[in-house]
Formats: C-alpha cells, structure tokens, sequence
C-alpha cells in the first residue's frame, strides 16, 4: 500500500522523464518491499521553481534543478535493515531511469500503524497487516507474539 509523492520542479521533467521516475520507483518498492504490482498509488507534483526551495548543497551532496524530493508513506513494522535497502534501491533505479545524479534525489519514508489506513469505505482494510519480513517468522513465532496483530 505504499504511496509515494514524487516532486519536481515544473518543466524539469517531461510526460516520458517523469514515467520513467514513476516506474523505477514502483520498481524498488516491488523489489525490496515486495509489494505486488497492482498496489499502485503515486501523487506527483510539479512546483514552479519560486517554490521549490532548496539548499544547493547538504551533507555532502550537490543538488540541482533536477532535485526530486519523493515521499514514501506504508505500515509500519519493516526492519532498519530494509528501510535503508529500499533507500538504497529507489535511489539506484530512479538516478539510472532519469539520468538524474544520485545526490538529486531526497527521501523520506514514513511508517504508520494499518489502522490509519483506508482504502475506501472507511474501513481500516489493513488494521491486522504484518509486513511480509514478519510473516517470514510465522514458523516459530504466533501471529500475537511478532506483532500483536493478525497476519495479513
């Protein structure tokens, strides 16, 4: 259920630049979160440059106009270890996909529990959700004791 909020500075990327951006993205979240292909929800915002403000370097990284500044908020409940690779991966994918420079590409993932989620209804369709890493664990340990929560 990942939602990604892809921003750019307005006519810094065409329909088929920013295709490209969208699919890598989707790409890294299949690969490292594994989530299937149908659970597709992107936003993607095109800001004039007066208001895409940025410092043009930080933390040892250079930015330019091409900076994307992308958001990605799922359930919570993923290890450190595959928050940092999913990190690592959208950055591989989408730096190769639009030949943009890797330091161009800011992220921030946000974690929250499956009971602030709907997908329509107003029903927490999600509210019992363990990542797919948890479920992994299911042979030695009870849906109540990985997570508190049902499995999926």
């Amino acid at each position: 259920m990942p939602l990604a909020k892809i921003h750019v500075v307005e006519g810094r990327y065409d329909e088929g630049r920013i295709a490209k951006v969208s699919s890598a993205v989707q790409a890294a979240l299949m690969n490292t979160l594994h989530v299937p292909p149908e659970d597709l929800y992107q936003l993607i915002f095109e800001f004039p440059k007066k208001r895409f403000l940025h410092t043009p370097s930080f933390v040892g990284m250079h930015y330019t106009d091409d900076l994307i500044i992308l958001d990605l908020t799922f359930i919570e409940g993923r290890s450190k270890e595959t928050r940092l690779a999913l990190l690592k991966d959208v950055n591989t994918r989408v730096a190769a996909a639009a030949s943009v420079s890797p330091d161009d590409l800011m992220i921030t993932l946000y974690e929250a529990p499956g009971e602030n989620f709907s997908f329509g209804q107003g029903e927490a369709q999600r509210a019992s959700a363990v990542p797919r890493e948890q479920k992994s664990h299911a042979s030695w340990s009870s849906p109540s004791t990985a997570s508190g929560r049902k499995h999926e």
